[in-house]
């Protein structure tokens, strides 16, 4: 027989012990508002400042997690000083880059953060999502609303816009006789 006290915990003092620890692992981590930089050695020169290089509007870095699941598919043109994605029942949208997306003026391409080029005339595939041009005010500011509000086409005020992630563009091909 054993004698004696016993001087262990109770389960419930366990359990809220327990709970203030894992309280204070889960406040010490990424909030919600919080993002983890790219992977890129090279953060500085792959995203360049501001939303918008020569017709390319583009978000800010760095980049989201991917959320967006509607499918961005079109082929690119250049009017004026608009980059607009024509849809397959021919709808015409300006289109949103992700982070780290420049023009490449001499060559008539868009330039993505992974140095993917899509020239004038190419058909794309990603995913993203469409906005009117009075949210872009609030998402990526006047300058780039003002932009996309030049370049809507007649009745339709919507922005086509590609995950802020690398890897929103899936497949980019050349259109047949470009």
């Amino acid at each position: 027989m054993i004698t004696g006290e016993y001087k262990g915990a109770s389960l419930g003092t366990l359990a809220a012990g327990l709970t203030v620890a894992v309280g204070l692992v889960v406040g010490l981590g990424v909030g919600d508002d919080e993002q983890s930089a790219p992977a890129s050695s090279t953060v500085d020169a792959a995203f360049p400042d501001g939303t918008i290089d020569g017709p390319v509007m583009r978000q800010l870095p760095p980049f989201d997690a991917a959320s967006d699941a509607a499918e961005i598919l079109g082929t690119l043109v250049l009017e004026d000083a608009c980059l607009l994605l024509v849809s397959l029942q021919g709808s015409r949208f300006p289109i949103v880059w992700p982070a780290g997306t420049m023009w490449d003026a001499e060559g008539q391409a868009v330039v993505l953060h992974s140095d993917t080029r899509v020239e004038i005339g190419s058909d794309i595939e990603g995913t993203g999502g469409y906005a009117d041009t009075e949210q872009l005010v609030d998402w990526l500011g006047d300058e780039v609303a003002a932009l996309a509000d030049r370049c809507v086409d007649g009745d339709i005020d919507e922005v086509a816009y590609l995950e802020n992630t690398p890897d929103a563009v899936q497949h980019v091909m050349m259109t047949h006789g470009s």
